[in-house]
Formats: C-alpha cells, sequence, structure tokens
C-alpha cells in the first residue's frame, strides 16, 4: 500500500512538472513597462527624403534611378509634397539606351524625368483607441534568439489618428518610347510628310506629358514610446502609413514629331491616352533620420496601349524636422 502510494506521488509529482515550468515562462514572457509618449498630432512638420532607388515598370519606358521628395504640413488641415525622379543613367533608362543603339532617325532622345506637385486637405481628423506593435530587441539575444523567454514584439493599446483627406496636384513627365511597338499595337501604318512608308524603320519618339490628378486619402498616424522595466531601451512605434486613389488627367500629351532622312514623320499619327488612374501606399516614420517607402500602380497618361506602370521608391535617409512648439520626452 505505501509502495503504491509512492508511485501515485511520484507520477503526480512528474505531470505537474510541466504545468509549473509553463506556469514559469508564461510569468516570464509578461512585460511590464512605463509608457513615455503617445502623442499622434506632435509630429514633424517637414520630411526630407533623399530616395537612392526607385523602380519603374512603365509600358512607355522601363526606367531605374534616383529621386527627391519632401512633405510640408504648411498649415493645420493643409499639407504640401514635391516629387522628382530620374534615371541613374542612359543604360537604366531603357528605351533611351535601345534608341541610342538602335533608332534610324535623328537622336534627339529625352531622358525619362518625372516631377510631381499637390496637397492634400483634411476632411477628417479624428483619433481612436487602438493597438500598436512594438518590435522587441535585445543585445543579450544576439547568438541566443530562440533561448529568450520574452516574445519578439509587443502589442500595445495606444492613441491612433485617422486623417481623411481630399489630394490635388500637377504631373509631368518627358520620357523617350519605342514607336514602332506603338505603332503596331495602335495597328497604324506610319508614313512622313510626303507620305511614304516608313514603318521598316527604328523609329524611336520623345512623348511629353503635363497633367493633373484628384483623388482620396487615409492617413494613419501612430507616435508611441514605451519604456521596459527590463532588458530594453525606449522602443517606438511612429509609423505614418498612407493608403491613396487618385485620377490622372493630362489635357497636355504628346509625341515630338520624328526626323527620318531629312523628313518629318509626324507625332499626330498616333493615338494618346489622357485619362488614367492610380492607386498607391506610402510609410514613412517620425523620427529626426529615418527611412520610407512606396509603391504604386495604374495606368498613366501616355500614348495609348502604352500607359500602365508599377512604380517602387526607398527613400533613405529621411530627414524629420519638427514645428517650432514640438517637444520631445524621449530619444528617437
Amino acid at each position: 500500500m505505501l509502495l503504491k502510494r509512492i508511485l501515485l506521488s511520484c507520477i503526480f509529482l512528474i505531470g505537474l512538472a510541466p504545468i509549473c515550468f509553463a506556469q514559469d515562462q508564461k510569468t516570464a514572457d509578461i512585460l511590464t513597462y512605463e509608457g513615455i509618449n503617445d502623442d499622434p498630432y506632435a509630429i514633424n512638420k517637414l520630411f526630407i527624403h533623399i530616395q537612392p532607388v526607385y523602380s519603374e515598370l512603365f509600358v512607355t519606358n522601363v526606367n531605374i534611378g534616383f529621386g527627391i521628395q519632401v512633405d510640408y504640413q504648411i498649415a493645420k488641415g493643409l499639407g504640401l509634397s514635391a516629387n522628382w525622379r530620374h534615371p541613374y543613367a542612359r543604360q537604366t533608362d531603357f528605351a533611351r539606351e535601345v534608341a541610342y543603339k538602335n533608332q534610324d532617325n535623328v537622336d534627339n532622345n529625352k531622358a525619362f524625368n518625372y516631377l510631381e506637385f499637390g496637397g492634400t486637405i483634411h476632411l477628417s481628423d479624428r483619433e481612436e483607441q487602438g493597438k500598436s506593435k512594438i518590435i522587441l530587441y535585445s543585445k543579450r539575444y544576439k547568438g541566443n534568439k530562440w533561448a529568450n523567454k520574452t516574445a519578439e514584439k509587443l502589442v500595445i493599446p495606444s492613441r491612433v489618428r485617422k486623417v481623411f483627406g481630399f489630394r490635388w496636384g500637377g504631373t509631368m513627365f518627358n520620357s523617350t518610347t519605342d514607336v514602332n511597338k506603338v505603332a503596331e499595337q495602335q495597328g497604324v501604318a506610319l508614313v512622313d510628310e510626303e507620305n511614304n512608308p516608313v514603318n521598316d524603320a527604328k523609329l524611336y519618339g520623345n512623348i511629353n506629358s503635363k497633367g493633373i490628378y484628384a483623388g482620396f486619402s487615409l492617413h494613419v498616424i501612430k507616435n508611441v514610446a514605451i519604456k521596459p522595466h527590463r532588458d530594453f531601451g525606449v522602443l517606438v512605434n511612429d509609423l505614418h502609413f498612407n493608403a491613396f486613389l487618385d485620377i490622372l488627367y493630362a489635357p497636355s500629351i504628346s509625341l515630338e514629331d520624328i526626323i527620318l532622312d531629312g523628313n518629318i514623320i509626324s507625332g499626330d499619327q498616333l493615338e494618346t491616352q489622357k485619362v488614367g488612374f492610380r492607386a498607391g501606399v506610402q510609410g514613412k516614420f517620425n523620427k529626426k533620420v529615418g527611412l520610407s517607402y512606396g509603391a504604386e500602380f495604374g495606368y498613366r497618361p501616355s500614348l495609348k496601349e502604352r500607359s500602365f506602370y508599377a512604380m517602387f521608391k526607398l527613400g533613405f535617409p529621411v530627414f524629420g524636422i519638427p514645428s517650432k512648439d514640438q517637444t520631445r520626452s524621449y530619444r528617437n
């Protein structure tokens, strides 16, 4: 009887051990912290994005290059933005590079050049109680990632600011494009000024576009900082995330005339597409020096059948400049 009781006691203790260990691990997983800042209205007034790389899959002309972007909160309820992009060199301005090597017409090809300027008027600016994800990292985890008992992220309650806005502005771009492909897709037999067919020639031309856009955006702003009671320094989630949808219209869009063997080939023979749209997202962080990203796709006003594009851009460094009355209680 005594042996039976001892055996049952051993079995009970063995079964209880994992539960105790799990309870101990659960206790270790609990991370307490002190809130330092939670104010989505205390944000930088000016952001200057140095964009070392962008990639644009534009049917008119695929190109890769660099750019600069400026975001400025000029007044309460009104923000302005400007963006300029340009290829690194002829070799990353692909239609111009192919034209340089293959064209039969006079070489006057323009580099891809894109400029945009616009603003956002706040239609609704409200705050709600939400959640923010904080990424956890401590030097003591280096090389021992799977041994630690603390989660890699922490979800905390925080204030979330949501701004619904009306966007408007202007765009312009210049680019070289493959005229033969455009003519083929549009089913046009190109002729020169004397009505001689020129479809056998390798032709490249310049397209110029000036347009406007209007649309809506949703801007989600977080600016929360905490100080855990152990293992970590100040941890921050200060993401500005913006999603937008625009209608594009280019009242001025044209293909320049092409010169072949002294004869003029009119660019008016090819149709243009003046209306388009785009949808995209942008993200940045409310820091003195940070990074940003953006992606968009749609149909940009261009030559008919050649307007689809998809673009990604990365900004680093991004310099954030606070307003004069903005104060900070944490290092950022």
